[in-house]
């Protein structure tokens, strides 16, 4: 005997609306049959199959038995066809497994159906049907047509039905049901139930989500303006001068620092007078060498200062120079000011609300598409300086 065991998930009575809907649709025409007295697979199967077979007319007790048992040559064996049911982990080595025994979903499709027909049966006690219901309460029978929507399947319309089952409080809530009417509420107001509290765990979630984002990007702690900006003050300032005065102390300390200054002196050097010839020329010699080499030692300083650490560099960048442009018009100075003012304002407001922090989430494709992005720029300055 050949049997393919299939793992599938819950359904999600808080995000698909379609759950909700069978339950309410199919629950008002299902057949529902409360402390069956039969102790067998036959005779309990054989009872469900003929109260469907009284209330739908589209198909035959012998058609359903046909494909929700195994046959072989014709001859039926006691062992369905298709089941769901809940299991749970008995063990973290080998992937052990145990079966809820209490209920069980049989679904098969017909070609003869056109709508959906359920069945649900209430045993009057637990009877054991074999291996994997030894303890069986609740049985669910599903036939769908051969042909359906994905969401109308047989076995999306088991799914609905089996996460119901598989929550211990709504079987026991059905176990204490009395009548016909009050167990079909009890489903009603059960999928309900489920899809607020499912909503609700996964709000919870989102939220938890959120929080371990935030604690990520920006750390732990109460968040409050310029709360970067002072913790990085407060952790550097007892290191301040030792980072100057570090540089003094040792034997070879001079000849590394020396060394460090020609290589930096020529590494800031040769770019800002790379860039401001071409600042010259795109700007009518409003910005010269002179003064891109100016301006680049005194930011250097201020942010040596006043940076946290003297080890930060400046130098002019390509997308800088290739969008500075004397052009439009417009007062070069008045717009290059407002300019920088802007910077000024967007850097204020980026170190005053630890923005800086989503750098984080920063990976090497932006690197990677910078350098792409100047690669292609100079490529057309370039094409179009031999075009004109």
């Amino acid at each position: 005997m050949y049997a393919k065991h299939e793992k599938i998930p819950m359904k999600d009575f808080g995000s698909e609306i379609r759950a909700t809907m069978d339950i309410d649709h199919l629950l008002n025409k299902a057949v529902l049959l409360l402390d069956l007295q039969e102790t067998s697979m036959e005779e309990i199967f054989a009872k469900i199959i003929h109260e469907m077979d009284i209330q739908e007319p589209e198909f035959t007790s012998e058609q359903v038995r046909s494909v929700l048992f195994t046959q072989d040559s014709g001859n039926q064996f006691h062992i369905l066809s298709r089941t769901v049911q809940s299991i749970c982990t008995t063990g973290t080595v080998g992937g052990t497994y145990d079966y809820d025994q209490s209920w069980i979903c049989a679904l098969c499709m017909l070609n003869t159906v056109q709508h959906r027909h359920v069945a649900i049966a209430r045993l009057s006690h637990p009877t054991n049907l074999g291996r994997t219901m030894q303890d069986l309460r609740f049985i669910i029978i599903v036939i769908a047509p051969s042909r359906a929507k994905g969401t109308k399947t047989a076995l999306e319309t088991t799914r609905t039905f089996a996460t119901l089952f598989a929550d211990m409080d709504i079987r026991q809530r059905l176990v204490m049901a009395q009548t016909v009417d009050q167990f079909r509420s009890t489903l009603l107001s059960a999928a309900k139930e489920l899809a607020i509290d499912q909503n609700q765990w996964r709000e919870r979630k989102t939220s938890i989500h959120f929080s371990q984002a935030k604690e990520q990007l920006f750390g732990p702690g109460k968040w409050y303006l310029f709360r970067g900006l002072s913790n990085d003050f407060f952790r550097r300032i007892k290191y301040y001068s030792s980072d100057y005065l570090d540089g003094l102390r040792g034997s070879k300390t001079i000849q590394k620092l020396f060394s460090s200054i020609v290589f930096l002196y020529f590494a800031c050097l040769l770019p800002a007078i790379a860039f401001g010839v071409l600042n010259d020329d795109n700007t009518n010699g409003s910005i010269n060498v002179r003064k891109v080499i100016t301006a680049q030692a005194l930011g250097g300083i201020f942010f040596a200062i006043f940076g946290g650490q003297p080890m930060i560099i400046l130098l002019t960048t390509v997308p800088l120079a290739i969008y500075i442009k004397g052009e439009l018009g417009y007062d070069f100075f008045a717009m290059y000011a407002c300019v920088g003012l802007w910077c000024q304002f967007f850097l204020i407001l980026y170190a005053s609300t630890d923005m800086c922090s989503l750098m984080k989430l920063a990976t090497r494709s932006a690197e990677e598409m910078f350098s792409l992005f100047i690669a292609i720029a100079f490529t057309v300055e370039s094409m179009r300086a031999l075009h004109i």
